[in-house]
């Protein structure tokens, strides 16, 4: 059987904090709203936008433990993960950049 997937809407609003301009959502999982926005910013306009995140704290083991029985871990995995599954041609995925 196919993953069963929700369509709702997510509202992004851009805003400026402290002279820089960002993009603020509200969504219950984070990762979701970051791929969700990175492909749409994609297919807008045409630019294979990129998304910078510092590892959690913790064992990356035990992140990986969590994701694969509950589906829950660190942002940047997890949102690679959804974009991965939501675009197959590698060339066209948002790039996801992990640094200390």
């Amino acid at each position: 059987m196919p993953p069963v997937r929700l369509q709702r809407t997510l509202t992004v609003q851009g805003v400026e904090v402290d002279g820089y301009r960002i993009l603020r959502a509200e969504e219950p999982a984070a990762p979701n709203a970051i791929a969700a926005i990175l492909l749409a910013l994609r297919n807008a306009t045409g630019v294979r936008p990129h998304c910078y995140f510092a590892w959690a704290e913790g064992s990356p083991l035990v992140h990986m433990i969590r994701y694969f029985l509950l589906g829950l871990g660190d942002t940047a995995p997890v949102t690679r993960e959804i974009i991965r599954s939501n675009e197959p041609d590698p060339d066209r995925r948002p790039g996801i950049h992990v640094g200390g």
